[in-house]
């Protein structure tokens, strides 16, 4: 496979997808970070770039010392000025690629891409592109991204090498946080902005400031972490994202953080200065998931005694470079798409942190791909695939920005959803969190029900996208999201909320107030069955494991809600044998029979959201009580996540959360 190299290409030629304006930008128009992006007349498809937007700009910003607070500030108010508006006003992606698992997930992404769109929630005139991977094995994101770069290349031809692209890695289960796996965990709610921010808006926002330093390439991200940063002093041209080879973010994390993440090995340690907001260093090793004496006997540790680092950041101890994000030019996607090319599809799990980076620098080893221990399901062809990547990927430069004032968040399980929300004050303060957004809090009055839109003085927890009495109490570590009630409420600690609907004109007779124990997870989910749609409300305690897998014999051991699988299938009346669903299982490679709760078939379907969620309580409270008069599930049609996930309607979902924001909105 042979590519052309493209000359100059004038920009009204650019792509039918995208109009972009051939003047240059008023000055008062532009982003406080960007630098200008050269137009004319006869400007070619690859722009130049100015480092900052305006001397003014930058002494403004010298002078006030820009800390981290006030930069995240700063990136987020610069996204919030383009959603709905024209993306061609700023250096901004010329396309954004979200990958999902398979095609029912690529279409529910892309009627929420269409549903933000039309609210005036996205920046507009680029394409949002969703592509699935192909049916069969799991391909990790690693396979993600030649799918997405073989689709690219279909679409754009060598027009593609002149892009900037941002491919945000969302497929998958999200077992660990069960509210996002339905829509996406990269449509999950975040505590900020009106209308309220999602995932997808924070990872557009995160990264503009890095844009104007980039030429064209393709930049990989997951959608279930968050950055915080300060690149301090934007004036300066002594770093951006190299033409070539890779370009990886690293972040100052203690080492037993690094034991769980990617780690870069710096080529000379005395070179880092640790008080640079920014810097760019040679990097000659990538770890993955190193254990401390790994990282020790490759010098991947920075040991000194005097680290200090910009904004206040403190470490007890020494620290590492562990990962993020990173970026690739586009020498390096001709590469993947020629092997993609001569080699796909590809028919097992790559990963493109494990697979991709650990392939890089100088002292890096194939060694790395005959360890299999975190791979799903191991195929034959894992091995020599991982063996070709490495040996397509050896010779390619890899280039660490060290950025010295930041911080990597993740936000993918119930425990870091509550903690980060509710607890981390500073990780709040720094991104300009809040705990009550985009709210309906409904007060009863003699003339019947009026918005309130502001917390009730009496809560304290995080409330999002919700419509809910004023009297109610949420307390401090619970979250609640996308809810409707309109009757009294009790809602105990430690919970996550979640999608969940009470109302009046359904409850049963002389119920008056619903109660809602403390430490469970609640999610309603619309389901099709043979009566048509239908609802399930799944029941886990907040610290349940969905993805602890368990051989059947042992099956009613299982851990749930605070005792075991055993204990709902007795108190709910309930046959084991429904409890395990039916095919809701896979094999390991011993032939034997594996099931986890993800495959607990205990959720009744019930014909509206208020009667789904009073039968998951019933369900808690027979099983806490150990009553088995509470409930009596045996005629019931039961579901799990694993039937929830592919019989799930999303459609009435999505009905569901549009009628909750016109009731917030009043429109």
């Amino acid at each position: 496979m042979k590519f052309s190299i493209r000359s100059q290409v004038v920009l009204n030629t650019f792509c039918h997808h995208r109009v972009l304006s051939t003047t240059v930008l008023n000055s008062s128009k532009r982003s406080w970070w960007l630098g200008v992006r050269a137009r004319s007349s006869a400007s070619i498809l690859r722009p130049q770039y100015v480092s900052a937007s305006s001397d003014d700009d930058v002494q403004r910003v010298k002078k006030e010392e820009i800390g981290l607070v006030q930069f995240m500030k700063r990136v987020l108010k610069d996204y919030e000025n383009i959603r709905g508006k024209p993306a061609s006003s700023i250096d901004f992606w010329d396309v954004v690629m979200i990958t999902a698992a398979d095609n029912d997930q690529r279409d529910v992404f892309k009627a929420q891409i269409d549903a933000k769109s039309k609210r005036g929630e996205l920046p507009t005139g680029i394409p949002y592109t969703v592509i699935s991977d192909p049916p069969g094995p799991k391909l990790g994101n690693g396979g993600s991204t030649f799918t997405a770069l073989s689709h690219l290349y279909k679409e754009y031809k060598d027009d593609l090498f002149d892009l900037k692209i941002l491919l945000i890695h969302a497929g998958g289960q999200s077992k660990r946080m069960p509210s996002t796996s339905v829509l996406g965990k990269i449509f999950s709610p975040i505590p900020y902005g009106n209308p309220i921010f999602q995932m997808l808006d924070f990872k557009l926002a995160m990264y503009m400031p890095f844009i104007p330093k980039m030429g064209p390439g393709v930049f990989v991200a997951c959608a279930d972490d968050m950055l915080v940063y300060n690149l301090g002093d934007l004036g300066r041209a002594d770093w951006s994202f190299a033409e070539n080879g890779f370009t990886v973010l690293g972040h100052p994390s203690t080492i037993e953080i690094g034991t769980k993440h990617g780690v870069y090995v710096v080529e000379d340690e005395s070179k880092i200065d640790t008080m640079q907001h920014i810097q760019t260093l040679p990097c000659v090793e990538v770890l993955q998931k190193p254990s401390i004496e790994r990282m020790k006997a490759r010098k991947a540790i920075l040991a000194r005694a005097d680290l200090k680092f910009p904004d206040g950041i403190k470490f007890d101890g020494s620290i590492a470079y562990t990962d993020s994000s990173f970026f690739f030019a586009m020498d390096v996607s001709k590469k993947l798409i020629e092997f993609y090319e001569n080699h796909g599809p590809i028919d097992c799990e790559i990963d493109a942190y494990g697979d991709f980076l650990q392939a890089l620098g100088p002292n890096s080893s194939i060694d790395y791909t005959k360890n299999i221990s975190n791979v799903t399901i191991p195929t034959p062809s894992l091995i020599p695939t991982r063996q070709k990547v490495y040996n397509t990927l050896r010779d390619c430069a890899i280039t660490l920005l060290a950025m010295n004032s930041s911080k990597f968040v993740h936000i993918g399980t119930t425990k870091e959803y509550i903690h980060h929300f509710c607890f981390d004050q500073v990780f709040q303060k720094e991104l300009g969190l809040q705990k009550d957004v985009f709210n309906a809090w409904i007060e009863e009055a003699d003339g019947g029900p009026a918005k309130k839109m502001k917390l009730s003085t009496i809560s304290s927890g995080c409330v999002m996208h919700s419509a809910i009495p004023a009297d109610l109490f949420v307390s401090e570590n619970t979250v609640v999201e996308y809810c409707d009630f309109n009757v009294p409420l009790d809602i105990g600690q430690n919970s996550i909320i979640s999608n969940c609907c009470v109302l009046k004109s359904n409850l049963p007779p002389k119920t008056t107030k619903v109660r809602i124990p403390h430490n469970v997870f609640l999610h309603t989910v619309p389901v099709k069955n043979a009566k048509g749609t239908q609802f399930a409300t799944v029941a886990f305690h907040i610290n349940d494991n969905l993805k602890k897998e368990i051989q059947a014999a042992d099956f009613q051991k299982l851990p749930y809600l605070g005792y075991d699988v055993e204990d709902a299938v007795k108190y709910c009346h309930i046959d084991i044998a429904t409890s395990k669903g039916q095919g809701d299982h896979h094999d390991n490679t011993d032939g034997k029979s594996i099931y986890s709760l993800w495959n607990l078939c205990v959720f009744p379907l019930e014909p509206n959201m208020t009667l789904s969620l009073l039968s998951a309580l019933d369900l808690i409270r027979a099983i806490q009580k150990k009553d088995d008069t509470i409930c009596n599930f045996s005629g019931k049609d039961l579901v799990s996540m694993e039937t929830i996930i592919k019989k799930k309607d999303v459609m009435i979902m999505l009905d569901y959360r549009e009628e909750l924001h016109s009731k917030i909105t009043g429109n």
